[in-house]
């Protein structure tokens, strides 16, 4: 019997975040309208497009935007290692102003931090902001489920 190993991650996008991403599709496609008319009446065959229409459309009604990333065994423990989750941890339950701070806290060296915060950012499971000349750090992880099956 084998044993197969998952973890699902569930992002909470802020309210700049959505702005953002509402900003892009504008951009990308004009308005709401010409994305559905484009899905609805061109018979669309991109899923990216057709993801792009429902998220859209269901932010427009006020929902809450979640993203869930899936890594399977191998991957997870490739990302996330024992310091990495530590830092993780630790973002979920703290504000730090800088990257420094957060080291201090840690009580582990800046360039060893940095190298983790650079890997888990790449995964968007922190974000990284400038604050004048500081990089913030935050979690952007909201849900953090392991699941195990046989």
């Amino acid at each position: 019997m084998v044993c197969t190993m998952e973890i699902n991650i569930i992002k909470e996008r802020k309210q700049s975040d959505i702005d953002d991403l509402i900003k892009k599709w504008k951009k990308t496609y004009g308005s709401f309208d010409s994305l559905q008319n484009k899905v609805m009446i061109s018979k669309c065959s991109s899923p990216e497009e057709m993801n792009d229409y429902i998220v859209w459309k269901y932010l427009s009604t006020g929902a809450d935007f979640k993203e869930s990333v899936v890594f399977e065994s191998a991957d997870v423990f490739y990302i996330l290692s024992p310091r990495r989750a530590e830092i993780l941890e630790y973002l979920a339950n703290n504000e730090v102003a800088s990257i420094r701070e957060l080291s201090n806290k840690l009580r582990r060296n800046y360039k060893n931090v940095y190298d983790d915060l650079k890997a888990l950012s790449k995964y968007e499971l922190v974000e990284l902001r400038e604050e004048g000349r500081a990089l913030k750090p935050s979690c952007s992880v909201s849900i953090f489920n392991v699941n195990f099956e046989r």
